[in-house]
């Protein structure tokens, strides 16, 4: 699911680079024995940064220990950290449950319906354990899908602010006082991200497909959203400037300093990718 907020190894010191990977093996192990085997499936290097968000914030003490991963089959070091990386699998449960009800409601298809019981109970567990996450994750969602739905014409910022305020609700939970407002922030501007990457990403596809794309809907074309391909990847570079701004408020640590490569480097890369992907299609158009 996504994967679009990541940092960029070769900027990372080695200490960094073993940490971030203990962080993702840690948050890996924890999600399958606390939520669900499919959180080890469907991981995505977008809940790990949200993990390394909420470590910089909290106030666990984390360890590192060997132990043995069975998907490579050998010992690997990981972070242990209990209560971040069960909430933060509980909360990537719930947005997993919100995503797949809402592929089955626009999309349909056998294999969607079957597997939706199993992101069910995901939601289930992560319920119990954090009453109330849902709600708040389900919310702005539902007016994301209410909005995609209508077949007005609305902005991109308008679709982009609900699931950037479902993500913002994700970062913050159960936090007080700065913690809260910094997550909060940090949240917004990673949800915004995202959505708004993964419908430069998915534009073409879309098209052929025939699918919602905010960026279609944005624009009324396909044209139009690619010729204005350098704007659009402004206001994203905007979005992680905005969410170094946030990181950099709280205490500094090896934590902020991943979360600063990610933001800096990891987030920039990713967007100069994306709009490289249609480099060829803005040349062709330029030249009609």
């Amino acid at each position: 699911m996504f994967g679009y907020v990541m940092p960029l190894e070769g900027e990372l010191l080695v200490k960094e680079y073993e940490l971030y990977k203990a962080i993702y093996c840690g948050l890996c192990r924890t999600g399958g024995k606390r939520i669900s085997r499919l959180t080890r499936l469907f991981l995505s290097y977008d809940f790990t940064a949200l993990a390394t968000l909420r470590l910089a914030l909290g106030t666990e003490a984390p360890s590192l220990e060997k132990k043995l991963c069975l998907y490579a089959m050998k010992r690997k070091q990981s972070l242990v950290c209990d209560g971040v990386f069960a909430y933060v699998a509980a909360a990537f449960g719930c947005l997993m449950y919100a995503k797949a009800e809402d592929d089955v409601r626009d999309e349909g298809g056998l294999l969607k319906r079957l597997s939706l019981p199993l992101f069910r109970r995901m939601k289930k567990r992560a319920e119990k354990l954090y009453g109330g996450l849902y709600g708040q994750v389900a919310a702005p969602l539902d007016r994301l899908s209410a909005l995609e739905a209508d077949g007005e014409r609305h902005t991109l910022d308008t679709f982009a602010d609900c699931f950037a305020e479902a993500l913002s609700s994700i970062a913050a939970f159960g936090l007080e006082g700065a913690a809260a407002a910094i997550a909060k922030e940090a949240g917004y501007h990673i949800g915004r991200y995202i959505y708004i990457i993964d419908a430069v990403d998915d534009l073409q596809a879309d098209l052929k497909r025939g699918r919602f794309n905010p960026l279609l809907c944005h624009y009324g074309g396909y044209e139009e959203a690619v010729k204005d391909m350098e704007r659009i990847s402004g206001t994203l570079t905007a979005s992680a400037v905005r969410f170094s701004a946030a990181v950099g408020l709280a205490e500094c640590s090896v934590y902020t300093d991943i979360l600063q490569n990610i933001a800096r480097y990891g987030m920039e890369k990713t967007v100069r990718d994306i709009y490289d992907k249609y480099a060829y299609t803005r040349k062709e158009i330029e030249q009609l």
